[in-house]
């Protein structure tokens, strides 16, 4: 047997014993601090996020009403754009008078006014928003003002001629002054340039879709007076009498097109976030061409051929609601004054987010002042009324 080398396992035992107290691990201390360290770190993480989110909210906000706001005056401004088209050429005494007309579709009378626009002007000492209708035709012919004579129930001779006139076009007739019919051409027969067929019922082929089509327009109803002569004016295939509107406690512009397909009235909503509306009548009253600011009216023009343009002022309302803190009620944003519209000249009277009058409680998500506001204002050219219309050149009454 070898003898055993106690020198050699002593330093080995102490050679262990330092490698063990060499990979003893962390302290407490060491612990603390880092959870220390995390906990600071998580709260500027915290910290960021709150203010990245904040700023997010009011750029989404903002964002959306902008939005929001182009889309509802590009569509308003587009209909309006197009009032007037198919009877732009009326006289004096031919606009703004009542139409008759029988709505087979939805078997009943029906009446409205020959004019491009109405404007039906709300209280502007109120939040009550304003509605605007729009009457407009959609002929893809050039169909100029017509005259026409030996009219009947069923018929009527077109002059100088019946061109531009088609199968399925809606007419207005007028005797000049302040009688007028709606009525639908159901045939242009063959072999005659002046006479038009008038639809009272049954169907007709209709010339753009070569399709046998009910007639929807009714000349021939008890409450259609005959008028045996006058002027002829073509609203087309599918002519539009679109009301827009705002709906306060939704926040949406919509519109209603009570001519629509099938007899029934089709609403489409067109932006949210709108929740006021207002609109002024441009009527050059001195004749020279120009609507000066003392010429914008609310009320209904005496005479329609005056009417050059419509200014809409839209008030939309971004959706976030910038929570105040606790030491300051005010911030981070508090409207006042009220928005305004009109060049800065006429405040929007504001109520509660839910509808109900200002009670003004700070802070509150009903309080309209914790919310950012655009204006959206815009002079738009009534081109139909313009181009089929005389220079004025001298005053008149609007």
């Amino acid at each position: 047997m070898f003898p055993i080398n106690t020198t050699e396992g002593i330093v080995r035992e102490r050679r262990h014993f330092r490698s063990t107290s060499n990979s003893r691990g962390v302290t407490l201390i060491e612990i603390l601090v880092g959870i220390v360290i995390g906990l600071i770190g998580m709260l500027v993480i915290f910290q960021t996020i709150s203010v990245w989110d904040a700023r997010t909210r009011v750029s989404t906000s903002s964002g959306d009403a902008q939005i929001a706001g182009s889309l509802a005056m590009f569509n308003l401004g587009r209909d309006l754009r197009l009032a007037g088209m198919g009877f732009g050429t009326a006289g004096t005494a031919e606009l703004g008078c009542v139409v008759n007309a029988f709505d087979n579709a939805a078997a009943s009378s029906v009446a409205f006014t020959l004019r491009p626009v109405n404007i039906v002007a709300a209280n502007e000492a109120t939040a009550v928003p304003d509605t605007v209708e729009v009457l407009y035709g959609d002929s893809p012919f050039f169909a100029r003002l017509q005259q026409f004579s030996g009219g009947t129930a069923a018929q009527l001779t077109a002059s100088p001629s019946k061109y531009g006139f088609k199968a399925g076009d809606v007419v207005v007739e007028t005797d000049g002054a302040s009688n007028c019919n709606l009525a639908q051409i159901s045939a242009t027969p063959l072999g005659d340039d002046y006479m038009l067929t008038l639809g009272g019922a049954g169907t007709y082929t209709d010339f753009y879709s070569g399709n046998v089509t009910p007639v929807r327009w009714s000349s021939a109803a008890a409450s259609m007076p005959v008028l045996g002569a006058g002027n002829l004016y073509n609203l087309g295939p599918a002519p539009r009498d679109d009301l827009w509107s705002v709906d306060p406690s939704t926040g949406t512009l919509a519109y209603t097109n009570s001519m629509g397909t099938g007899g029934a009235t089709q609403s489409f909503g067109v932006a949210e976030g709108v929740i006021n509306l207002r609109a002024y009548y441009g009527c050059d009253a001195n004749g020279d061409g120009q609507i000066s600011d003392a010429e914008w009216q609310r009320t209904p023009p005496i005479d329609w051929t005056r009417v050059r343009a419509v200014r809409i002022a839209l008030l939309v309302r971004g959706r976030d609601y910038a929570a105040p803190s606790a030491s300051d009620p005010q911030s981070p944003i508090f409207i006042s004054p009220n928005p305004t519209y009109a060049g800065g000249t006429m405040p929007f009277v504001m109520t509660n987010v839910d509808g109900t009058v200002d009670s003004d409680v700070r802070p509150s998500p009903n309080n309209w002042r914790y919310y950012r506001y655009r204006v959206y204002e815009e002079v738009i050219p009534l081109r139909n009324m313009m181009w089929g219309q005389s220079p004025l050149g001298t005053p008149g009454q609007c």
